[in-house]
């Protein structure tokens, strides 16, 4: 298959694909039609492509800053001072907020996934090895779709149709929630039947990620999204599967096949990837860019200060924002300044990190003075050193080539998300980082997750080591029950994966979002909107009245009267 999703070409492949799609609100009224001539098109692989390419831009709209806030700052590990309403669980099915946006877009995915299907499928122009290829791409695709909109908001919609006629589009207009948990299982098969067998190494796609051709989405996507399905109906055999499927292509999981580093979203397509959210800017005028890096890095002032330390590569015109911010669960170093050492709170994930108690501080600061401690984090790597090498990367606290300490570290004893999401050379809010949604390190601790629900406690601790490996932290080799091994993955889970678009997914899957969140966040606007119903987003109020509100919030709807 050749030609793809470079970032150079895409607004032109976006014209043509959107003259040819149907890139609408499902389950709405409100936009017209496309006009289509099935005839006319469809007719080369080029034609083909351009459809395929355009399957990929809802995602540019969906994983922005909010989705950030709506998976990350609503749980126990990260909170935000953003007055924006998903920041303070101000959602209700008449102001839905980003929910709006993700029921939008990804929708928007679905048809235009269920157009390829169907139109590259019946196409007498293109040759079955050409067709098999494209139709594998899009079911994952629209899995991936799928995947999201059941975790924002549980039972959806389920269709496959091409909604090509007012009497499709109306007949859809009228369905009802469906099962989240059914859909979930009719994805699994559909990629494991119809996808997967597709993607051969006799074509090149059975591979990782970083070696796809243009580095679309396939083989590893497919996996992935099979055994996260399977999980959530506990399916611990079913998600095994393909868990194996993507250790088999990945490999051992060390330092050198697989650098720590590498996690930083500055790097883009790196070996451990499954799949990135893709964006460019040059400056030639290319920009597909979104905004995340402005609610991950330390408030700018001006010049190259950020929170009050001289940090250069990343810009000077970044916008002040409302970065989100630790919770003291996630890293809160609460020491008190008279005394001590400066350690994380008792209970903390992440601990000791490298920060110490300042003299030079305790004369002009009333409450911590933490400083960084160089020396730790110069021999973080050394064997045996309990501190987490993720610490660094993970959090925010100051230019680690000078030992200048934000002032948020040194004042409250909490820290900034850290470089794994900050942009270097950032222009205003114009973000090029890659997001990567899923990686090799997310797959092995699910798989050490199934082993526990499997009983096999050998098995989940030796997928659970792997990651605290490479992270420069002991082996867990010892626990007292199921349910303290379950704990100790859980929590290798927020040390790992913090900030990267799954937490909220997480705990409610767990079914432990709604008391962990409330008993941790330091959001005390967020806590006092917080709902049970909230571990959710409703559908919207628009589409409930389109439906005749066949669709509804009954959730919503008991958790909100008075």
């Amino acid at each position: 298959m050749q030609g793809g999703l470079t970032m150079k070409n895409i607004i032109k492949i976006f014209i043509a694909a959107a003259a040819v799609t149907g890139a609408f609100a499902a389950c709405s009224l409100k936009e017209e039609l496309p006009g289509i001539n099935q005839g006319n098109f469809y007719r080369s692989e080029s034609q083909a492509r351009a459809v395929m390419n355009g399957i990929y831009i809802p995602l540019q709209s969906v994983f922005s800053s909010t989705m950030m806030l709506v998976t990350e700052a609503q749980t126990d590990l990260w909170y935000s001072s953003s007055t924006t309403q998903d920041a303070q669980l101000m959602v209700t099915p008449a102001k839905p907020e980003h929910g709006a946006t993700v029921w939008k877009y990804c929708y928007r995915g679905v048809d235009l996934c269920n157009e390829a299907i169907h139109c590259i499928g019946d196409s007498p122009y293109l040759a079955d090895s050409v067709k098999n290829v494209f139709l594998a791409e899009a079911r994952v695709m629209r899995a991936f779709y799928y995947y999201y909109l059941t975790c924002m908001f549980n039972g959806v919609p389920y269709y496959t149709a091409q909604v090509n006629t007012y009497a499709v589009q109306d007949s859809i207009r009228y369905l009802p929630r469906r099962d989240a948990n059914e859909i979930r299982r009719i994805l699994y098969d559909d990629i494991k039947t119809n996808a997967l067998p597709y993607f051969t190494e006799e074509n090149g796609l059975k591979c990782r990620e970083c070696e796809a051709p243009y580095k679309r989405s396939g083989y590893a996507l497919g996996l992935m999204l099979m055994a996260k399905m399977a999980m959530w109906y506990g399916d611990w055999e079913g998600a095994l599967e393909p868990l194996n499927a993507l250790e088999e292509l990945y490999g051992e999981f060390n330092e050198q096949r697989y650098p720590l580093n590498d996690i930083m979203w500055r790097y883009k397509h790196v070996p451990e990837s499954i799949f990135e959210v893709q964006h460019e800017y040059d400056l030639s005028g290319v920009q597909y860019t979104s905004t995340v890096a402005k609610f991950m890095m330390p408030p700018h002032s001006t010049g190259y200060l950020f929170d009050d330390v001289t940090l250069y590569g990343y810009g000077n015109t970044i916008p002040s924002a409302a970065t989100l911010r630790t919770n003291i669960r996630f890293a809160g170093l609460r020491s008190n300044a008279s005394g001590g050492e400066a350690g994380s709170t008792a209970g903390s994930l992440f601990g000791p990190l490298p920060l110490k108690i300042s003299d030079r501080y305790l004369t002009n600061r009333s409450r911590y003075a933490i400083e960084l401690d160089l020396a730790a984090i110069a021999s973080q790597t050394a064997k045996g050193q309990p501190l987490d090498r993720r610490a660094v990367i993970k959090f925010g606290m100051g230019n680690l080539q000078t030992g200048e300490t934000f002032t948020r570290v040194v004042e409250y004893g909490s820290c900034w998300p850290g470089p794994q999401f900050w942009c270097p050379n950032i222009i205003n809010n114009l973000d090029s980082n890659n997001y990567r949604l899923f990686r090799y390190a997310d797959a092995l601790l699910m798989m050490a997750e199934c082993y526990c629900e499997e009983q096999n406690s050998q098995k989940a601790l030796e997928y659970m080591n792997k990651i605290r490996r490479r992270a420069g932290v002991p082996e867990i080799t010892a626990f007292s029950g199921y349910e303290d091994l379950m704990l100790q993955i859980r929590n290798e889970r927020a040390r790992e994966l913090a900030g990267e678009f799954q937490r909220k997914f997480d705990l409610v899957r767990w079914g432990v979002w709604f008391d962990q969140t409330y008993s941790n966040t330091e959001n005390t606007k967020m806590k006092a909107n917080m709902r049970r119903c909230h571990e959710y987003y409703p559908i919207p109020d628009v589409q409930c009245a389109l439906s005749g509100y066949i669709l509804d919030n009954p959730e919503y709807r008991d958790n909100f009267i008075q």
